[in-house]
C-alpha cells in the first residue's frame, strides 16, 4: 500500500486559515506557524537512512521498501 503524496500547499493553506479564522491570529503570525508546521511535517516524511533520503510516499508502507530505482534502502527509517 502506498502512502498519499505530501501536499505542503494544502496543509499550509488550511493551517493559515485555521489560525486566522478560528484563533484570530494576525496574518504574519499564522504564516509563521504554518511554515514551521509544514517544515516539521516534511522532515518527518523523509527517510533518515543516509543512503536513501526519499519521501515516505516513495516507500511501500507494509514492507517499507523504497520504490526509487537504484536505491538500496530496504526499510523506511524515521530516526
Amino acid at each position: 500500500m502506498l502512502e498519499k503524496q505530501f501536499n505542503p500547499d494544502l496543509l499550509y493553506n488550511s493551517i493559515v486559515h485555521f489560525y486566522i479564522d478560528k484563533k484570530g491570529y494576525s496574518k504574519d503570525k499564522a504564516n509563521a506557524i504554518a511554515q514551521s508546521v509544514v517544515q516539521k511535517e516534511a522532515q518527518r516524511r523523509i527517510c533518515k537512512n543516509e543512503k536513501c533520503k526519499h519521501f515516505s510516499h516513495d516507500h511501500i508502507r507494509n514492507t517499507e521498501t523504497c520504490l526509487v530505482e537504484n536505491c538500496d534502502c530496504s526499510k523506511f527509517s524515521s530516526k
